[in-house]
């Protein structure tokens, strides 16, 4: 079983495409917010690329954002850019064709303001590459910057500036349910939290403001990595056991602003057989245990297939006799918190 949890963000921006910062200043203020790894995601360009590996005890991945007008996709694992001007099943499949895999970034916008355009995923029965046998793909289900955005008018824009948080919800209903779907008909895929951080700047009256700058964000939504060993002194294996642990779907995500969750426990056993988070299991008609704790006083559920099976204030423990794709979301103070990925029971 896992042993070692490693906190880290994902879909981050920098001075290579719109964001503020330079990969120094990104990289002090990730260690500064306690992250172990961070996925950089520039639009359309590697020009970050020099900068990827341990920076003391930060391991820095570059991959890159492709950008059309709307249906973007984290690229991740490719050497090359690839290009924006395709369909988005086109590029997909272009990812994955140079053994690459991918993220659908923010698929459920619906609102453009004076903050953001509307940068929806179109098509959804485009979720992945054409060829998806035992090809994983990931989806973004809480993007805190997007989820921000999408709550934002102009009756409400001061006070959701001075206070980030009441403009903060949650991932949307759509998007949970797709990612449920998606699992239960047997395409695997894993969901992550991004913090899609920019640090913008604007003007005001004391001067020049940074709009959520990089350690405060860092210090939102952030994904945990379960793995078996520590991650490797070597650059390029401690990458690659990030992106098993993604596409392996071993990773949680919590919103830290309303409180941490280092470890978490979401289990399932039978006998002296255990598993865990991204695990596939035979039912063979034996019951299994599956157990939760998120170590704090939050309400959490049990989903089963896209419905709540059962519900529990910090810890529960549910007999299971049937197969399904099981996960874990918890909500504290009535708020999205936190969502780990499933465990995966077969006949």
């Amino acid at each position: 079983m896992s042993s070692f949890a490693y906190p880290g963000a994902i879909h981050i921006h920098t001075t290579y495409s719109d964001g503020t910062g330079t990969f120094p200043e990104v990289i002090a203020a990730a260690r500064a917010a306690g992250l172990r790894w961070i996925l950089v995601t520039d639009h359309d360009t590697l020009e970050g690329a020099p900068f990827a590996g341990w920076h003391d005890e930060l391991l820095v991945i570059v991959g890159h954002e492709i950008t059309p007008d709307r249906n973007h996709f984290l690229a991740l694992n490719v050497n090359e850019v690839v290009s924006n001007s395709h369909a988005p099943q086109d590029y997909v499949d272009e990812v994955y064709a140079r053994g690459g895999f991918g993220i659908i970034a923010h698929p459920d916008e619906r609102v453009a303001n004076a903050h953001k355009q509307i940068y929806r995923w179109d098509d959804w029965t485009v979720d992945g590459p054409r060829n998806r046998e035992g090809r994983v793909v990931g989806i973004e289900l809480w993007n805190i910057m997007s989820d921000w955005g999408e709550n934002l008018t102009e009756l409400n824009k001061l006070a959701h500036v001075l206070n980030p948080r009441l403009g903060i919800g949650g991932p949307t209903p759509a998007t949970l349910a797709w990612w449920d779907r998606l699992n239960m008909l047997g395409r695997r895929t894993f969901g992550i939290g991004g913090v899609d951080v920019h640090a913008f700047k604007a003007k005001a009256p004391w001067g020049e403001a940074v709009i959520f700058p990089y350690q405060w964000m860092f210090g939102t939504l952030t994904n945990y990595l379960r793995l078996d060993q520590p991650l490797h002194e070597d650059a390029q294996q401690a990458t690659d056991q990030v992106y098993a642990a993604l596409t392996g779907g071993r990773s949680y995500f919590v919103n830290r602003l309303d409180g941490d969750a280092p470890t978490i426990i979401f289990n399932a056993c039978r006998g002296d057989e255990h598993y865990s988070i991204g695990d596939t299991i035979r039912l063979e008609q034996r019951p299994l245990l599956i157990e939760a704790d998120v170590g704090a006083d939050a309400y959490i559920r049990l989903i089963a297939d896209g419905e709540v099976l059962t519900s529990a204030v910090r810890r529960l423990r549910q007999t299971i006799d049937r197969t399904g794709v099981y996960r874990l979301e918890a909500y504290w103070g009535g708020k999205a918190w936190l969502f780990a990925n499933p465990i995966y029971v077969n006949e």
